[in-house]
């Protein structure tokens, strides 16, 4: 991931924290199993899961008409779920520790697990907390430092309740719930992005179902709608009513809102089809209709509020890498001043074994721990040359002074850490200070 993308990521975490909008499901301490409260059906073909309860929070996977998932609990309009067979969760190599590269053992105390996306590289949602001695299963190694695991207990997603029927609706849902047309062996009509009503008085909802044949890539290069945004198209049930004056305006209102859904971001004008869209809902002539038009204002509404916002995040965005440009300016012209002879050590701290770089690795690298504030934080990298006679994994678990013959820093990382290349190792006195585990 780039520096200019890691930032992006960053910034939304906090304003999306800020908001209210970082995963409920956290639990501090022992992870106790979630009860399964109901069992659930998919009813259409490509529903997002996200790792929130909202458009708000990023995407996880797709899944299809007639996948069952498990239900854990409801909160407005979306269901929590357990994760599904092809969900991953994420957590940070530094704080796990493995013999095998397979099974994984948690080095510290309340290390944050986040939700991992089949769909994007966002992870800024975090599941739950383990505590040290947590067991986990390593499903791979991402170039970042983060490690692909199973989803531990009480690991979670959401999935909106539009596309899950529950009881024995799950029985019913891909038979009664899909026009003639669409179940006779012909070609299926693509899902609708926003559910429309039926010829009653029930309003519309949001919906997750994404269509390929209108889809535009995303900010971080996914074939979906960008930034969730759905996509309006025309209620099957107003096509199948007679016409009236008021559902060929909406008609031409869809249409139009199409057009500007497929533009970038920053390009689309949404508030005069708001506006005519209000005007609708205010008459009383065709209730039908009525209703059609108020549940497309609410949603047009909250795509203009979501537009707002994307656009507020990448000012930030940019001010932040502004501001960054000038850190990086400021560092580079420091004078470093170079001792004429190797006094003392580079570093100092506990040599501990790292997640990424196991036993029998091409590169062999260790992590040393600082224990002078009772945190088992990595400070540095510890490096040895493939020519070197050093026998470092003797040392390891041992507090130790490190000499470097060569020393650089950590590439793709907000806050880089120092490699030291070692030249010399030497096992130290452990200082006095207690060495206890903190929050990660």
């Amino acid at each position: 991931m780039s520096e200019r993308s890691r930032s992006w990521v960053e910034l939304s975490a906090v304003v999306f924290s800020v908001c209210g909008l970082l995963s409920p499901a956290i639990v501090c301490g022992q992870v106790a199993p979630r009860p399964v409260i109901a069992k659930g059906e998919v009813t259409a073909n490509d529903v997002y899961v996200r790792s929130g309860d909202s458009l708000n929070h990023y995407t996880i996977c797709k899944l299809k008409a007639g996948d069952h998932v498990s239900i854990v609990s409801e909160r407005g309009d979306w269901y929590e779920i357990l994760p599904p067979s092809q969900a991953y969760s994420l957590i940070s190599g530094d704080y796990v520790d493995s013999t095998d590269g397979r099974h994984g053992i948690v080095n510290g105390n309340n290390v944050r697990v986040r939700a991992g996306s089949v769909l994007n590289d966002n992870k800024y949602t975090v599941q739950l907390l383990l505590s040290k001695g947590s067991e986990v299963t390593i499903l791979g190694r991402n170039p970042d430092g983060f490690l692909k695991i199973a989803p531990p207990e009480g690991a979670t997603v959401w999935v909106n309740k539009s596309f899950v029927a529950t009881g024995s609706d799950a029985r019913i849902a891909m038979g009664s719930k899909v026009p003639a047309e669409n179940r006779t062996g012909g070609a299926s009509a693509s899902p609708k992005t926003m559910k429309t009503p039926a010829p009653t008085t029930s309003a519309p909802t949001p919906t997750e179902a994404a269509s390929a044949s209108t889809a535009s890539p995303s900010a971080d290069g996914d074939a979906t709608p960008a930034h969730g945004d759905a996509v309006v198209t025309k209620s099957d049930a107003l096509a199948r009513i007679d016409k009236t004056p008021q559902r060929d305006e909406l008609a031409r209102i869809d249409t139009a809102v199409n057009a500007e859904l497929r533009k970038p971001v920053p390009d689309r004008k949404l508030k005069p089809y708001l506006e005519r869209y209000q005007a609708i809902a205010k008459q009383t002539k065709d209730v039908v209709a009525q209703k059609y038009a108020q549940a497309r204002a609410t949603q047009v509404s909250d795509m203009i509020a979501l537009i707002d916002t994307v656009q507020q995040l990448r000012r930030l965005d940019e001010e932040a890498a502004s501001k960054r440009r000038g850190f990086q300016e400021g560092r580079a012209g420091i004078r470093t001043v170079t001792p004429s002879a190797p006094i003392g050590f580079d570093g100092k701290g506990v040599l501990k074994r790292s997640a990424v770089y196991p036993a029998g690795s091409p590169i062999e690298r260790y992590r040393l721990v600082d224990v002078s504030s009772g945190a088992d934080r990595t400070i540095a990298y510890v490096e040895i040359p493939g020519n070197s006679s050093l026998d470092a994994a003797s040392l390891v678990g041992q507090y130790v002074g490190v000499r470097a013959s060569a020393k650089r820093w950590e590439q793709g990382s907000v806050d880089p850490l120092p490699i030291y290349v070692a030249g010399e190792i030497v096992a130290l006195d452990k200082p006095t200070q207690a060495h206890a585990d903190s929050d990660h």
